[in-house]
């Protein structure tokens, strides 16, 4: 049983894992392996016009660069129309939150999605593409490092299904514009992501920034919103470096206070003492005539305490060492061969193929490193998450450098006609 089928297996035969807008977000056995699908609803697929656009949405999202995206194929299987996502584990918001609240306390985790989120809203503006609902059922979040991750954007299908029909029982997250069928804009996908962190905080007390960035972006006039996401973004990053400050200048202060506190209490004052005849002293009385001291018997103890303590420091550090080698030796090993890898699919010549070529070579990619983090991890000997953890890093910088060095767009979606 290799890697991917193992984390299959944990996860077991529950075939419907996600509720999403389009149809439902399930696990299939494509091939002998397997894939996550969306399985589109009925409804939306007998609409006129609705297969154009998801081709129109495909080619737009062929050419976004952005790790946040999600790409796919058509497909059909037993008269229904799925979309085969790119090889990975992914999850909606919803769900992760469903089987795991008490995640959205975790350090970093909120900045984390918001972050992400508001970098590919960025570039989908730049390409005229709006999502209009950051829902949870809507945003997908990988598992492993939990990075959100967006699938279709509704801009796309406001022709053929309207936003009220499509997202049912979500339009608390829809701006007021959205709704009423107007125009949209980028100040659209800003009332909707604040919503989110509004909804992501409804257990808890939001921070200072937050709540500043919540307030203007839901306003109900687009005009008192940010203009964009990048200008959402950009506030956002000064309300953390103030709190920042805010809180730096407290510590500062608590420290100043503290040491003087602690000068007054020991420094030595000059007091009038009064000087009196004191109590006749007793006469010591010596530990070694008691009878119990053995200096032969006690300092063997303790010497024997010394060295049990050396003895189970140094294997610790030992260990610590040795893990330590060992991970920088997975890491560097991985980085090598899968430099070559990726090479394979992140190269002018590839990138130029038809789409059903692109998406065998990226599955054919995916399967090598699966596979090259497994053996890595068996022969360095260090835990499954932490070679997880280090090969995702690891490959997300390598595709980074290697789509920067591409001259021709990164779409792998070409048509085959």
């Amino acid at each position: 049983m290799n890697f991917e089928e193992m984390l299959n297996a944990k996860d077991g035969n529950n075939s419907r894992t996600g509720r999403m807008p389009f149809g439902f977000l399930r696990k299939m056995q494509i091939e002998g392996k397997y894939r996550y699908v969306l399985e589109l609803h009925d409804q939306l697929v007998g609409r006129p016009g609705f297969k154009d656009a998801l081709q129109a949405d495909a080619k737009a999202i062929g050419t976004i660069k952005s790790h946040q995206q999600v790409h796919f194929l058509e497909m059909e299987h037993e008269g229904a129309l799925l979309l085969e996502l790119e090889q990975g584990q992914y999850q909606t918001l919803e769900q992760l939150l469903a089987d795991n609240p008490a995640i959205v306390a975790k350090s970093g985790f909120i900045d984390h999605v918001v972050d992400g989120l508001l970098e590919i809203a960025e570039e989908l503006h730049q390409k005229s593409l709006f999502h209009l609902c950051f829902s949870p059922q809507n945003v997908l979040l990988r598992k492993g490092d939990e990075k959100p991750m967006l699938l279709l954007h509704a801009s796309a299908f406001s022709s053929s299904v309207a936003a009220s029909h499509l997202f049912v029982d979500m339009e608390h997250f829809l701006a007021p514009e959205v709704l009423a069928g107007q125009a949209v804009t980028a100040a659209s996908d800003v009332y909707s992501l604040g919503k989110l962190i509004d909804w992501l905080y409804q257990h808890g007390a939001i921070t200072y920034e937050y709540k500043r960035v919540v307030k203007k972006a839901i306003q109900e006039d687009p005009a008192k919103r940010y203009a964009s996401t990048q200008d959402m973004r950009a506030a956002l990053k000064s309300l953390r470096g103030a709190k920042h400050s805010v809180v730096s200048f407290i510590a500062a202060v608590a420290v100043v206070l503290l040491c003087l506190f602690l000068y007054f209490e020991l420094v030595p004052q000059a007091d009038n003492i009064e000087f009196v005849e004191g109590v006749p002293a007793e006469p010591e009385v010596s530990l070694l005539d008691d009878g119990n001291f053995d200096p032969e018997r006690d300092n063997d103890l303790w010497s024997d305490s010394d060295s049990v303590e050396v003895d189970t420091l140094g294997e610790r550090m030992a260990m610590e060492a040795y893990m330590q080698k060992a991970e920088e030796i997975f890491r560097k090993r991985f980085t090598r061969e899968a430099d070559q890898i990726l090479s394979r699919v992140y190269n002018n010549e590839n990138m130029n193929a038809n789409e059903k070529t692109f998406m065998a070579n990226t599955n054919a990619m995916h399967a090598d490193l699966v596979k090259l983090q497994t053996e890595l991890t068996e022969q360095t000997g260090i835990s499954s998450d932490k070679a997880s953890r280090i090969a995702m890093e690891v490959i997300d910088h390598l595709t980074l450098e290697k789509q920067k060095g591409l001259t021709t767009p990164t779409s792998g979606t070409q048509s085959d006609e």
